[in-house]
């Protein structure tokens, strides 16, 4: 608590650190360390009371304006615009975070298999694992292209260096893609001519960086995307769960899974509907024409 309340810590943060010591405690204790597991009745936050940085997935539009911008764009914060466009890319097909993207070389890529992967190796990843990624054959055809123009040095170059732990530099990726969020929506609101259009376009949370609903759209959203899209393509709950690489699939599903109004309007439009109006029509005929309806009204 006192985490909580000198540091002014989110609930969720705290229950990293809870997380944490939980895990710490419960090792000892398998390994006879400690008598029992004194934590092992402590209850984590609901979150859902404190939410400070909450953030939405991009929409495939809104994802395409925004590489398209980063693609053409100037460097920001030290990276130049065809890197960032490729890095938008990766992160939103393979849902790895900022840190494990960060530890890319050319020896993370195995592109001549019949299902081309990525890893991160355990020293980078969350879970201190080893994670391999199935990548998408448009995001290796995109990846290659890319390479032409990018050449790195050698084999062990970090292609975007972006974290402190592998490159010494730490780069506010949340910049980055503010200002690629920011010069998209501007040259999306100039598309039209139209001034009542313009209007409704500046007045749009589309391509904002944070929303009326004060929700983010910053580099962890793209994970969000990731995830979202999963959810988009059927696929099914646990196989999201496995490639978002969570232990717990309540996080896969009420975190990192959104569903739009237009998400809810086609499920709720894909319910059966009722019968024909005919139906109807024979019944009111029915009920106006027999004496059933008199005696049933006169019993109740």
């Amino acid at each position: 608590m006192k985490l909580r309340d000198n540091e002014q810590l989110s609930l969720q943060s705290c229950n990293h650190y809870i997380r944490s010591i939980k895990s710490f405690i419960r090792w000892m204790y398998l390994n006879d360390r400690l008598n029992r597991n004194t934590l092992n009745n402590v209850s984590l936050f609901n979150v859902s009371t404190d939410r400070r940085h909450d953030r939405r997935p991009l929409s495939m539009d809104e994802f395409l304006r925004m590489y398209n911008a980063a693609k053409t764009g100037p460097p920001v914060v030290g990276l130049k615009g065809p890197d960032r466009a490729m890095l938008y890319l990766l992160a939103a097909w393979t849902g790895f975070r900022r840190g494990e993207l960060g530890s890319l070389t050319l020896r993370s890529f195995n592109l001549k298999m019949n299902n081309p992967t990525v890893t991160i190796q355990a020293g980078y990843s969350k879970h201190r694992r080893e994670d391999v990624q199935i990548l998408h054959p448009d995001i290796v055809e995109r990846f290659l292209e890319w390479l032409e123009v990018r050449l790195p040095a050698s084999e062990d170059e970090i292609l975007f260096p972006v974290a402190q732990a592998s490159c010494g530099v730490d780069r506010r990726t949340s910049e980055m893609i503010e200002f690629d969020l920011t010069f998209a929506r501007r040259f999306w609101i100039a598309e039209t001519e139209n001034e009542d259009e313009k209007k409704e376009r500046e007045a749009s949370d589309f391509l904002k960086y944070r929303n009326s609903q004060g929700k983010f759209a910053d580099f962890h959203a793209l994970r969000h995307t990731f995830i979202t899209n999963l959810g988009l393509a059927n696929v099914s709950p646990k196989t999201a769960q496995t490639l978002a690489r969570h232990s717990d699939i309540s996080l896969t599903m009420n975190i990192y899974s959104h569903i739009n109004p237009e998400e809810q309007a086609k499920a709720i439009n894909a319910l059966p509907g009722l019968p024909s109006k005919k139906g109807d029509a024979v019944w009111l005929i029915f009920w106006q024409n027999t004496e059933f309806c008199i005696a049933i009204s006169k019993r109740f």
